[in-house]
């Protein structure tokens, strides 16, 4: 059971890819030598429960199947579980989502016969991870980016996942004509900062919103999050700063607030939080981060 994968696969990633293409990703898989379990998520949150009984069952491999929302629903299950600690279990994914940016990252190619064979390698990587605490009690794992503001509330609007990469797009659009920023407080190290943020990601990967580099000094692995406060813009600043969030310059904005912690306190309404591209709850929140606290396959060259 220690060297068999668990494939977990999202029915509605890619427009549907991963059933479209199922017997070619098996096929692939078996070509490569890899012994596998293929399982298929039938509802939200069930990529938690299918690999929180499989890692507790021995299973120490997990691949998803799907897009970042995929990666994060198995990440949380790895977490779930108590059998093993979580730095003993390798999460992959052969990425085939809308944004696919915590692949992107990595290096992860969309290639099935590429993820195989880095599969079948074995090579990989520790990797941080976020933990989001709110006032109810609950929490929520991470292993990109978490986001308040603009971010949530686009993500949070979107009409429909399986529109393909144009739907970031369309809500960014849409969500421009009734957002207002958001008054928040942001306490880390003993200091805090008041504003009115347009965004506020706490970053592990450097990419989200299907290849916005919001975080691009970033690194998976040294204990800390960046944080990017993007303070208050009009629509119209909004618009001229558009290239700066894909082209790496966006901590060079006069608005943008960038910081290095490892934990941090946001205060504010009860707008929404997003992690990895899915809403986990509303502030107030706690992002605390565990260093090297999962093993992940990635690229040799990686890190």
């Amino acid at each position: 059971m220690k060297h068999r994968w668990l494939v977990v696969a999202n029915p509605i990633s890619g427009q549907g890819r991963a059933m479209h293409h199922r017997h070619e990703i098996e096929a692939v898989l078996r070509r490569h030598g890899l012994e596998f379990d293929f399982v298929v998520s039938e509802h939200p949150g069930h990529a938690i429960e299918l690999v929180a009984v499989a890692v507790a069952d021995g299973c120490r491999h997990v691949l998803a199947v799907g897009g970042d929302g995929t990666v994060h629903e198995c990440a949380n299950g790895i977490f779930r579980q108590r059998a093993v600690p979580t730095e003993e279990v390798t999460l992959g994914v052969m990425p085939i989502g809308t944004g696919n940016d915590w692949a992107r990252t990595h290096g992860i190619s969309k290639d099935y016969a590429e993820v195989a064979a880095l599969m079948a390698a074995g090579t990989h990587r520790l990797h941080d991870v976020g933990v989001a605490e709110f006032g109810d009690g609950s929490r929520r794992h991470f292993v990109n980016v978490a986001g308040l503001g603009f971010d949530a509330h686009v993500v949070e609007s979107l009409p429909d996942r399986t529109l393909g990469p144009l739907a970031y797009l369309v809500g960014l659009a849409k969500g421009l004509l009734n957002y207002r920023a958001v008054p928040l407080g942001l306490t880390f190290a003993g200091r805090r900062i008041d504003a009115r943020a347009f965004v506020l990601f706490f970053a592990i990967g450097r990419y989200c919103g299907s290849g916005m580099n919001v975080a691009p000094k970033a690194e998976a692995d040294d204990g800390l999050f960046d944080i990017t406060l993007v303070q208050e813009l009009s629509r119209w600043e909004v618009l001229k700063s558009l290239r700066r969030l894909f082209d790496g310059t966006l901590l060079t904005h006069p608005k943008v607030i960038a910081l290095r912690e490892a934990e941090a306190n946001v205060e504010a309404g009860p707008v929404p939080v997003e992690a990895d591209g899915e809403l986990i709850g509303h502030a107030p929140v706690r992002f605390t981060l565990l260093p090297r606290a999962l093993r992940v396959l990635a690229p040799a060259g990686d890190g």
